[in-house]
């Protein structure tokens, strides 16, 4: 059943912003700030509670912990270089909130000042959510954004529509509901996209479309890198889309007229999507079929035509008749015209709607990337310039350096540590690898897929693996599409490399010998110790992240 609310005001301030992770206080100040009388929050809320500890897995939460700005850097660093054992005991005896306020707010001893609509993210414990769908969890002012609700705001000569799609989009996990009931799904203190959930919000769109509304499709993942979202949105006529998971330090705007020559470019784009999905669908349509009821068959049809959702060719269009030109036309002015946003981390950035007279105005503010850096770099090259800069004069003399779209203090004290211990320097590390294991393969090809260490030892057999290691991205300080594998002997590494092209979870496996090998054989755990079973306690978040 959809629920539908309606806010009346006149122009009003609508503040946009991502992944406040558990620091919620942290959007009453940015409302402070920047007199916004509305938040949209497009993920990674901070939906945990100290029952969660018992859900979350041991990747998620290390990755929660580095980020969220709710934990000191000097609690931080200790955290991180402890064992699993250490930081959930931790976290479940101290005092102060270290996971999320959500829980004070819950209770009622913290208050949200504006109106928050938002989705939940790809780090989030479902039961929570759950327990939000069912109404026994309520916090004024809160308004979750899904598929079975829509929000409208009548603004300043607007009324804007909000739908909402939370979660990681991961193409082999959207018939897979984890630990979810109905239609959401996630498990182990993720989050992820299901098709019927996108089928659900299809009929919901169409039971309230109105020609005169100006509609906001706000999504977790970013429509930009997944063709799913991008079909959707013009599934539902968005004029918007506003999402977050990518960790730039700016703001980006942008319109796929901008971005592609002409709308064959940005149709092939979506025929790809449209690939990956329907491979996957063939291999699993009898038995999703024979295991859904007459609606989730319904709402599966509706996720089947966003699917198909792909605007005919130029070449198509020359012999279409009146009816398809008019559709058409439809797609060309999204192309032309829908707008996509996507955020930075709250504390990195924001974007505000100014709505007045009818008229949306945007501003994009951002904290920036620091460069002075490069000043202290000494090159080889005798050539200077000079440099002229608008920019304020800093008096404080900054010894890290910061790269382009990393976290801030992504090169902190705590991470030498960890790599000093671990790695022995990142010179003498792989050396170091060659001499402990001789047998290690590379694999590739793992994108759009969440693929865990025990997944990795399951495929290769677990007697013929001794250890596994996902390199970490510098950008999103998640793992990378890649991983080394390091075999007992010479014949189970031939074994390895023979499969090399064969096709694993929709992905076509990239094996060969690497040129460089990397060390560090520690798996993530569970909290409960490592298991040899499939668990999201190692999965790989992909998302955006």
């Amino acid at each position: 059943m959809s629920n539908t609310t309606l806010q009346t005001v006149e122009g009003r301030r609508i503040l946009c912003t991502a992944d406040v992770r558990g620091n919620i206080s942290e959007l009453n100040r940015l409302a402070r700030e920047y007199n916004a009388h509305y938040i949209i929050h497009t993920g990674d809320f901070g939906f945990y509670d100290r029952s969660s500890l018992d859900r979350i897995g041991e990747r998620p939460l290390k990755h929660w912990i580095q980020y969220t700005t709710l934990v000191p850097a000097q609690i931080r660093a200790r955290l991180l270089s402890s064992s699993p054992e250490t930081i959930y005991q931790t976290l479940e005896q101290s005092p102060h909130t270290l996971l999320s306020e959500f829980p004070e707010f819950l209770s009622g001893e913290k208050q949200l000042d504006v109106p928050v609509y938002t989705v939940w993210g790809a780090c989030e414990d479902v039961a929570i959510i759950e327990k939000f769908r069912t109404k026994d969890y309520h916090i004024n002012n809160l308004f979750l954004l899904d598929e079975a609700s829509t929000h409208l705001l009548d603004i300043g000569g607007v009324s804007l529509r909000l739908f909402g799609l939370g979660g990681a989009v991961v193409q082999h996990k959207l018939f897979d509901n984890g630990e979810g009931i109905d239609t959401i799904a996630g498990g182990l203190g993720v989050m992820w996209t299901t098709a019927l959930q996108i089928g659900e919000l299809v009929e919901l769109a169409s039971s309230v479309y109105d020609r005169t509304e100006t509609r906001v499709l706000v999504t977790h993942a970013s429509p930009g890198r997944e063709g799913l979202l991008a079909q959707l949105a013009l599934t539902l006529h968005a004029d918007f889309t506003i999402s977050a998971g990518l960790h730039f330090r700016y703001n980006i705007a942008y319109n796929e007229f901008a971005c592609q020559p002409e709308i064959d470019h940005f149709r092939n784009r979506l025929i790809q999507s449209q690939q990956q999905f329907m491979q996957l669908w063939d291999g699993i349509k009898e038995q999703v079929e024979d295991s859904v009821d007459e609606h989730q068959f319904g709402l599966l049809r509706n996720a089947l035509n966003v699917v198909n959702r792909i605007p005919p060719s130029l070449q198509e269009m020359e012999g279409s008749d009146k009816s398809e030109l008019f559709a058409w036309e439809r797609d060309e002015l999204a192309y032309k015209n829908m707008w996509n946003f996507n955020l930075p981390d709250a504390a990195y950035g924001s974007l505000l709607f100014n709505i007045h007279n009818g008229i949306m105005a945007s501003e994009m503010r951002s904290y920036g990337l620091n460069f002075s850096y490069r000043r202290n770099q000494q090159t080889s090259s005798p050539a200077t310039s000079s440099i002229h800069s608008s920019a304020p004069t800093n008096t404080t003399t900054t010894t890290t350096a910061e790269k382009p779209n990393q976290y801030r203090n992504t090169t902190s004290d705590w991470q030498q540590e960890v790599d000093n211990n671990n790695y022995n320097s990142n010179r003498n590390s792989k050396r170091q690898s060659m001499q402990r294991n001789l047998y290690t393969a590379y694999v590739g090809g793992l994108s759009n897929t969440t693929v865990t260490d025990e997944d990795i030892k399951e495929y290769f057999g677990y007697d013929n693996v001794t250890g596994v290691k996902f390199p970490i991205d510098p950008t999103t300080q998640l793992p990378k599409a890649h991983c080394y594998v390091d075999f007992i002997n010479q014949n189970a590494l031939e074994q390895a490399l023979s499969k090399n092209g064969t096709i694993y979870r929709d992905n076509k496996l990239v094996i060969n010998r690497p040129n460089t090998q990397f060390g560090d054989n520690n798996r993530g755990r569970g909290r409960g110790g490592s298991s040899r079973g499939r668990s999201y306690r190692d999965s790989r978040i992909m998302n955006d992240h």
